[in-house]
């Protein structure tokens, strides 16, 4: 291209650059509501591991029936709808927003996913090395996608130590949110603890897409806050003496996650997940 530039006067180069760019508008026009599409579907099979048992007393080396229609789906989107497009540029492009958009679910689904035993953490982090292998068809190389392989990567320890040890990871708030690994522990917590979406009366979903639109991490804490006010309120209520010995565990996630905003402006804007 920049031999023939040379070549050719400024009005004929002028227009070829007009139809290289109408071609990439249009490229993006076809691509976008694919992408959504794609998006859309990764979330509703991601989903569907709320329905799986993470409760079993014994762990299985087995692939979680919702990651195996995952890694098939990705292989079939990656293949049928991607690959087909010539503009290379932009496919890797959207195929690193798909895998980064996967991640981002995976992680928070995880995350939410209750109750869970020991060995469901086992399975947990078995998933979490399954997640690679289901978004490598959309990257040659994984640490393209930057900060998000790298948050999956360290999140994945995390699973199995115990409160104690995700309270004192000197990733939180550098890489790892706050309100990320808070939202990790309500999963080992009693009942008497609800959920942030079972706080605010949501559904999973609706949770999912609250923080689709809340990616302020203070917004993020502030509504995990709320979900342990209520078990405050709760123990208060029934005039118990004791708090349940992982409350003041996540209090303490709470608190500095609320100190690392306050000491990092930039931390309240966003986070990616």
């Amino acid at each position: 291209m920049n031999n023939m530039a040379a070549s050719l006067s400024t009005a004929p180069l002028s227009e070829i650059n007009k139809a290289l760019g109408n071609a990439d508008n249009l490229t993006h026009i076809i691509l976008n509501p694919i992408i959504t599409s794609i998006n859309d579907a990764i979330e509703s099979i991601i989903l569907t591991m709320h329905q799986e048992d993470f409760n079993k007393v014994e762990s299985s080396p087995a692939v979680s029936l919702y990651m195996r229609e995952l890694q098939s789906f990705l292989g079939r989107a990656a293949l049928n709808y991607l690959a087909p497009f010539q503009h290379q540029q932009i496919i890797s492009s959207s195929c690193i927003e798909v895998a980064s958009r996967c991640i981002e679910l995976f992680l928070r689904h995880a995350s939410l996913v209750r109750p869970v035993s020991a060995a469901g953490r086992i399975k947990l982090a078995i998933d979490m090395k399954q997640i690679e292998t289901a978004v490598s068809p959309l990257c040659k190389q994984l640490s393209e996608l930057g900060r998000t392989y790298r948050l999956l990567r360290s999140f994945r320890p995390l699973i199995e130590t115990s409160p104690e040890e995700v309270a004192e990871c000197n990733l939180l708030g550098e890489l790892i949110p706050h309100s990320l690994a808070l939202m990790s522990l309500f999963n080992r917590a009693p009942p008497e603890i609800p959920s942030p979406h079972q706080s605010a009366n949501w559904s999973v979903a609706r949770l999912s897409q609250w923080l689709d639109g809340h990616r302020s991490e203070k917004e993020r804490l502030e509504l995990l806050s709320g979900a342990l006010q209520k078990y405050q309120q709760t123990v208060r209520q029934q005039n118990k003496d004791n708090f349940h010995p992982i409350y003041p565990i996540m209090i303490n996630i709470l608190e500095k996650g609320l100190e690392y905003i306050n000491n990092n402006t930039s931390a309240s804007l966003k986070i990616q997940i």
